[in-house]
């Protein structure tokens, strides 16, 4: 993918304008997004912030966050990886974000991928988290259920909330590729469980127990 250089000015404003009135979701969503605009942040002037990322890095470990499966069809099949930068943007229209750290392996399908399923983990969903999470791990198995859809993408079975989307934009930032991405179809949303987080390199499932008194 040849990313643009991207600068703000009158094109920023059309960009800001053309992301403002994506369709709410289904065929009209996806006929939209089917120009995908591919962006780069310019980073230049940030260069020596070393010292700074590394305290970025322990700041954010603390902060923990919600863990989701990513899964599309490749050429060679269906793929997937777990990913806990999943966060909604939008809901009218209903835009969801999330980022890549590498352009290889499943990382490399999705980020090419006309559209691809994002499954919102509940705690039950842990193995699967778990093995999405390890590069190699045996996956789309007859030992995990799942089911192609009729669009191509692979669904896996008895995840409560899952949601088709289709990218909108793609940009370069640093290492990293960070995706908008418009909502076209709610497979489920109901949750099966405590909800399923990352924190400090370990998974945790919330439970009622773990709210703080006074809590509403």
């Amino acid at each position: 993918m040849a990313a643009q250089h991207h600068e703000p000015g009158p094109g920023r404003a059309s960009e800001d304008a053309r992301l403002s009135v994506v369709p709410d979701g289904g065929v009209p969503a996806e006929r939209f997004a089917a120009d995908v605009r591919d962006l780069e942040v310019p980073a230049d002037h940030l260069a020596g912030l070393g010292p700074v990322g590394e305290l970025f890095k322990a700041a954010f470990a603390h902060h923990p966050a919600g863990v989701a499966v990513i899964t599309a069809r490749g050429p060679e099949g269906p793929v997937g990886l777990t990913a806990s930068s999943v966060s909604s943007v939008s809901v009218d229209p209903p835009i969801l974000g999330f980022s890549l750290q590498a352009r290889r392996g499943s990382a490399a399908v999705v980020a090419e991928a006309p559209s691809f399923l994002v499954h919102l983990l509940d705690a039950e969903d842990l193995a699967l988290a778990q093995s999405f999470a390890v590069s190699g791990a045996p996956r789309f198995g007859p030992d995990m259920p799942w089911e192609e859809l009729p669009t191509g993408e692979p669904r896996l079975l008895g995840v409560g909330r899952v949601l088709r989307a289709v990218p909108l934009a793609r940009i370069k930032a640093g290492p990293a590729l960070v995706f908008n991405a418009a909502v076209v179809d709610v497979l489920g949303a109901e949750s099966s469980g405590s909800p399923l987080v990352y924190h400090r390199r370990r998974f945790h499932g919330l439970s009622e127990d773990s709210a703080l008194p006074g809590s509403p």
